[in-house]
């Protein structure tokens, strides 16, 4: 079975390898609904084409009204707060959605964050589209090419953790000196709650589907993909 996943790319422009925690994941799906993945990593939009055309699954899809015309998805499998990172005092209280008003998106082409971060799109805020890594994005922050970038992070993890993250962990470990030092904003609240799934293009692969949604439906009852989750 032939599983899309997008091309995360660092710095230096390679794709990022999946953690253990990424291929656990893929391994528990693997064995409780039968299926063997081989996983195609393309740019996301050319991935969700393939897809529609029939070539297979893929795999970190969030909803929206235009996808859910096009594609089947299967039950969730984790919700992920997605927080706002800003740079500058002007963009220091982002705390709710209301505080986008007029602000500029920078996310990877072909990207979405739920049904509700696409009505608010061009509406609250405006999107621009790019090809760039985390670490080039944060420095359109810093030259105000743009406002605010989202990120998801897993449901247990706390604004202090991910100002932790963010500030001691990555910018440190870039070793930019464009980014040495600087302090980026993270919003008080959760800005959007997305919500991650498998999908096919309508009426293909719908046995495949339910037999994944009956493996989600297990792993939560029984709480093994919770806690693989947990982790994730």
């Amino acid at each position: 079975m032939r599983l899309f996943y997008p091309e995360i790319l660092d710095s230096k422009g390679k794709q990022i390898p999946f953690t253990p925690e990424q291929l656990k994941v893929f391994q528990y799906f693997e064995k409780e609904a039968g299926l063997r993945f081989s996983i195609v990593i393309l740019p996301w939009k050319r991935a969700q084409l393939e897809v529609e055309r029939g070539a297979g699954l893929i795999y970190g899809f969030s909803k929206s009204l235009d996808r859910l015309n096009r594609y089947r998805f299967s039950q969730p499998i984790i919700n992920l707060p997605i927080w706002a990172i800003s740079y500058g005092p002007e963009n220091a209280q982002i705390a709710e959605l209301k505080d986008l008003k007029g602000k500029v998106i920078a996310t990877s082409v072909g990207i979405t964050h739920g049904i509700e971060f696409e009505r608010a799109r061009d509406t609250v805020f405006t999107v621009t589209e790019d090809f760039l890594s985390f670490q080039e994005r944060l420095k359109k922050l810093i030259a105000k090419r743009s406002d605010v970038i989202l990120v998801p992070y897993h449901q247990q993890i706390s604004r202090e953790q991910v100002e932790f993250t963010i500030n001691r962990k990555l910018i440190p470990g870039f070793d930019d000196p464009e980014l040495n030092g600087r302090v980026f904003n993270v919003s008080m609240n959760p800005i959007f709650i997305d919500t991650i799934h498998f999908a096919s293009a309508k009426n293909n692969w719908d046995v495949v589907i339910d037999k994944i949604d009956v493996a989600i439906e297990r792993g939560i009852k029984n709480g093994t993909l919770s806690k693989l989750m947990l982790n994730y």
